[in-house]
């Protein structure tokens, strides 16, 4: 483990500007020195010893080896072992004129040497050396063992360890070390006051103090329960818990087997460390307490404590190690939450943590925590400020030497440049020093003239613009030669491939412009100033024309020396913008006479269905006050969408209504639906609208008007694809937003919804085969059935399943239930089911299993036994007759039969399936319950229904019904014995029938013969006398009587 002998500072960017080889020999130091422990390191000649480690001193103007400090170059084997003891393991200084103090923990004492009696104690030792490096005075040297001569054993001091913690206090008053072997691990800490100084200046010794008291030694006092290591590590300070008083920060990395940090006080009277405040871990085996760092962090006076837990894990969070930062209430900790900074997974994060200063040079002090596993080592800087802690790091050190950050030293300034450095150990033979660069502050300023284009002037094709840098802030000694400054327009625009709108007068085509500033003195004010031209005919006119303007630092082609180090350049500070920004509005028009847009922009929606491929939309249906999508087959929806601009009172119509600038409407969709197209049924006088879709389609901009003028309204339909609309989809949420560059307060986002039910297209119909049969024969006893062929007629039930729709495959769910007639109500057998078979189906297996060949008959494989009925098998009782009314009854489920339902699931379904299933008809209870009827019909219902957690899947028509007819077996009709009389008086009956119906005929002439002259018709030839007329007065009388006609034929009368 390496330990620096002082804290360092780093920038927001620092540079590997040295590394110190751990080459142990002679070298020249300049100013300040770097102090590295090495306690690996091979042991001096009189220490007697292979490996004891030691302190090395490392000259940072040169690369050139460092060189070992001799001390401790003695030994005495009947009394001591240097062997592995770790000198090095703790470095820590006073700072410049001040002491230094190394510590070896793992220094044993020894007793007996070679005996049976011989014994060792690993009290441990610390050195103090003077500022030159070398013991000059008493308070020097290497007595600084404080367990020698205690009560030995694990239980007292024998295990002390003294040494793998120690520090100064800020004020150089106290040392401070750490023994946490002491009293079976507990630890202790114990501060002495060392320093001839203060003898001088009349502040006399007081102390030691010591957790358990010096001369007491009650292990009771110690706060912490065995095995947990308390001063493991240290830090101290004012203003922790009062500002006036010292508080001594422990840590006890194993207390509780999480970890703890102890807060301890002094008290005078007892010279006790008496505990003031518990920190524990929140972690099993975290290590919580394993560094120590005590910073203000916000500036607020009091002290805020840093504590490292690098074993920390969480296995969800795929975390390795952690800090946690207590901010500090006013010296109050109880109602503290630490805010705390994650690791990556097995990285020892939070291993060390130190204070390095203010390395931006901001106000406010920073951190620095290794990670020496992360990858090949990391250090992540982290700054303070006004609310505490910045929980995103600035910056991540990198080095090459393996377990880079397992130690740090900070809050110095090495090069003198008036910025902290910060030096950083690995697990290897070299330390890396990064040496911090100056941070300069540089404001930007962009001013355009106009600061908006009005169109409507042929004149204003141009734009003046420029930037300005105010005097850059930073320390007197750094000195800026040259910047770059550069004016760009329309950058973004240019990077998604659009041409630009704009053009700078002195760059051709190229919208970007560059200038180097010259700074002749401190606190100088430059500027750059360059025309922007409009290109001819632009075509959008929506959005603004954004500049952006940025600064660099020069850097110079060579280096110069400074401090016999070479110069670190300056660099802009990160946590400023690096950029300003402007953009450059066209005129607005359409305006009230204030020139004020006030846009009354309103929105209205409708969801539609579309018809296959053509652009005919029809509204859903309204369920509930909410669309319902009944979705089948179809790919896509629509969503109806109608924008207007008009305002919101006709009678004060300059309220509101103006041209809405850069109208558009941002749609976004759910995960269910991607957007595919737009169509615009009715047309926009301007032809403005156009939508775009972001990358995945979750997203669309319709940009409606620049400007959506007053009084317009438009139309307009969002087509959406439902591929990803899935059985889990109980709703759709489209969220639309209304935008505009005028003025419009209430455009608040409306969310469109919709309920979403899932049609599945599934039919199920089903054939019996055959499906009429007979029964007859005699009654068999189920015991005595051993084979299928024994129960009866043989019967195919098919059911097939066809899917119209999405597959099922994923479903799962989906069931096919058969209302299966088992038994009549009397317990008697219906029909028997033998056996259960798919197609087009994964391997089914129908519930209740048990109710399929429930007898475990003999199963035949003939399709069907034919049945001889003898004479004297037919029923005599059967009598035959024309007039007897035909009995028939029908058998199903729901009145004079016991069913049970048949479940089997459609595992596997994609368009088509089938089910079949075998059954026998039951002969023995037809012909024991229906032989007095003609026939039977049975019934046997199937319908599919789908137990999916969704509630928004329907299934329409997924039922159907099967008919079986039952017949006797077909027997010739017998006749009974008639009396003899009947039969005589149904003869003699049949002959006075006949005899009557020979007399009606008889007399009616049908059996009188037929002649010719009796059919033929005979004429006869009559004279007619000439008219006799009377005279009278010798003339003809004209009224004459006429004499009838003869009608008869036959008559033998005539004229006369």
């Amino acid at each position: 483990v390496l330990f620096c002998s002082f804290k360092c500072r780093v920038s927001l960017e620092v540079e590997a500007d040295s590394d110190c080889p751990g080459i142990w020999e002679e070298g020249q130091c300049w100013g300040y020195v770097l102090l590295v422990g090495a306690p690996r390191a091979e042991a001096l000649p009189l220490q007697r010893a292979n490996r004891t480690g030691g302190l090395y001193s490392c000259d940072i103007t040169a690369r050139g080896p460092c060189t070992r400090i001799e001390f401790d170059n003695d030994a005495d084997p009947t009394s001591e072992s240097k062997e592995d003891q770790w000198m090095g393991v703790t470095v820590q200084s006073q700072g410049p004129g001040g002491k230094v103090v190394t510590c070896a923990h793992r220094y044993e004492k020894r007793q007996h040497v070679n005996t049976k009696q011989e014994s060792r104690d690993i009290f441990g030792r610390c050195y103090v050396l003077s500022q030159n490096l070398r013991i000059e005075d008493d308070m020097d040297g290497g007595d600084w063992s404080f367990c020698d001569g205690r009560l030995r054993g694990h239980e007292k001091f024998g295990s002390c360890q003294q040494g793998v913690a120690a520090t100064f206090t800020k004020d150089f008053h106290y040392i401070v070390f750490g023994a946490p072997g002491t009293y079976n691990w507990k630890g202790i800490v114990r501060v002495e006051q060392k320093n001839n100084t203060f003898f001088d200046m009349n502040i006399y010794e007081d102390g030691p103090y010591e957790v358990g008291g010096e001369t007491e030694h009650d292990e009771s006092l110690v706060p912490v329960p065995a095995n947990s290591y308390l001063g493991f590590s240290l830090d101290s300070g004012k203003g922790i818990v009062s500002k006036d008083e010292i508080t001594f920060v422990s840590g006890a990395p194993r207390a509780n087997h999480s970890g703890a940090v102890v807060l301890l006080r002094r008290d005078m009277k007892s010279a006790h460390l008496l505990p003031e405040h518990i920190f524990d871990g929140e972690g099993l085996a975290s290590s919580f307490g394993y560094d120590v760092a005590v910073v203000d962090l916000n500036k607020d006076g009091w002290q805020d404590i840093v504590i490292g837990a690098p074993q920390y894990f969480d296995r969800d969070g795929e975390v390795g190690g952690a800090v946690y930062v207590y901010m500090n209430q006013q010296g109050r900790w109880n109602n503290v939450k630490p805010i705390r900074l994650n690791g990556t997974k097995d990285s020892m994060f939070g291993i060390a943590v130190k204070n390095i200063g203010d390395i931006n040079q901001d106000g406010y002090p920073d951190i620095a925590v290794g990670a020496p596993y992360d990858d090949t080592g990391k250090v992540f800087i982290y700054h303070g400020s006004a609310n505490g802690i910045n929980t995103k790091p600035t910056q991540v050190l990198k080095g090459k030497s393996p377990y880079f950050g397992y130690s740090i030293a900070g809050n110095m300034d090495l090069d003198r440049n008036s910025y902290p450095d910060v030096a950083v150990g690995s697990l290897s033979d070299s330390v890396t020093i990064f040496r911090s660069r100056p941070v300069i502050n540089i404001q930007k300023t962009i001013t355009v003239t106009p600061n908006r284009i009005d169109l409507r002037q042929k004149t204003a094709c141009g734009a003046p613009s420029g930037i300005c840098f105010p005097p850059p802030l930073h320390d007197d000694s750094v000195v800026l030669r040259t910047i770059v400054g550069t004016l760009e327009a329309e950058k973004e625009r240019r990077k998604s491939g659009l041409s630009s709108r704009v053009q700078f007068r002195n760059q051709g085509s190229e919208p970007k412009y560059t200038q180097e500033l010259t700074l002749k003195r401190q606190k100088q004010k430059v500027c750059m100033e360059e025309t922007l031209w409009l290109q001819d005919n632009i075509r959008d006119k929506l959005r603004p024309i954004p500049i952006t303007a940025s600064v660099e630092i020069q850097e110079p082609s060579s280096r110069r020396r400074v401090n016999s180090l070479p110069e670190v350049l300056p660099i802009l500070n990160s946590d400023e913008p690096k950029t300003a920004h402007t953009d450059v509005h066209f005129l607005k028009e359409g305006c009230g006479d204030d020139n004020v847009c006030n846009s009354n922009l309103k929105l209205e929606y409708k969801f539609c269905t579309r018809e296959g491929n053509q652009d005919k939309f029809s509204y859903l249906p309204i369920q509930k006050g909410v669309p319902e999508l009944v979705l089948k087959d179809q790919k896509d929806i629509a969503l109806e969408i109608t924008v207007t601009n008009s305002p919101s009172n006709p009678r004060n119509p300059t309220k509101d209504g103006d041209d809405a600038h850069e109208a558009k409407l941002i749609a976004t969709f759910p995960d269910t639906l991607t957007y595919s197209a737009y169509r615009e049924l009715r047309a926009f006088p301007e032809k403005q609208l156009s939508c775009v879709a972001n990358q995945n389609g979750s997203q669309a901009d319709c940009e409606l008007g620049n400007p959506f003028k007053r009084n317009s309204s438009v139309t307009f339909y969002l087509v959406l694809s439902t591929t990803e609309v899935t059985f889990d989809t109980p709703d759709l949420d489209i969220n639309l937003k209304l935008e505009t560059t005028s003025n419009q307060d209430n455009l608040a986002p409306i969310t469109a919804k919709a309920k979403v039910v899932i049609e599945l297209l599934l039919s199920v119909s089903g054939v019996a085969k055959p499906s009429q049969v007979y029964f007859g024969g005699t009654v068999v006893g189920e015991q005595a059935m051993k084979s299928e062929d024994e129960v009866g007629s043989l019967i195919e039930y098919e059911f097939r399943v066809i899917n119209l729709g999405k597959p099922l495959k994923n479903l799962g769910t989906a069931t096919l239930n058969i209302q299966w007639p088992k038994e009549i109500s009397n317990g008697k057998w219906l029909l028997y089911l033998v056996k259960v078979e798919s197609k087009g189906l994964e391997k089914i297996t129908c519930e209740p299993q048990k109710e399929i060949n429930f007898l475990n008959l003999k199963e035949s494989h003939n399709s069907r036994k034919k049945r001889e009925i003898t004479e004297k098998q037919i029923d005599d009782s059967r009598k035959f007759s024309l007039f007897a009314e035909r009995k028939y009854q029908t058998l199903n489920c729901s009145v004079n039969v016991n069913c049970v339902n048949i479940r089997c699931p459609l595992r596997g379904l994609d368009s088509k399936a089938s089910l079949i299933l075998r059954s026998r008809l039951w002969n023995s209870t037809f012909l024991e319950e229906y032989s007095k009827l003609n026939y039977l019909d049975i019934l046997v219902r199937a319908f599919i229904d789908v137990t999916a957690a969704a509630e928004n899947i329907k299934l329409p028509n997924a039922g159907t019904q099967v008919r079986v007819t039952v017949f006797p077996s077909k027997t010739v009709a017998q006749y009974s014995g008639v009396p003899w009389w009947i039969i005589l008086v149904a003869i003699l009956a049949g002959i006075l029938m006949l005899a009557l119906l020979v007399f009606i005929l008889w007399k009616c002439g049908f059996f009188k013969r037929s002649r010719y002259d009796d059919s033929v018709p005979r004429y006869h030839a009559v004279r007619i006398r000439k008219e006799e007329r009377e005279i009278k007065d010798e003339k003809y009388i004209d009224n004459l009587e006429k004499k009838q006609w003869i009608t008869k034929w036959n008559e033998n009368e005539s004229y006369s």
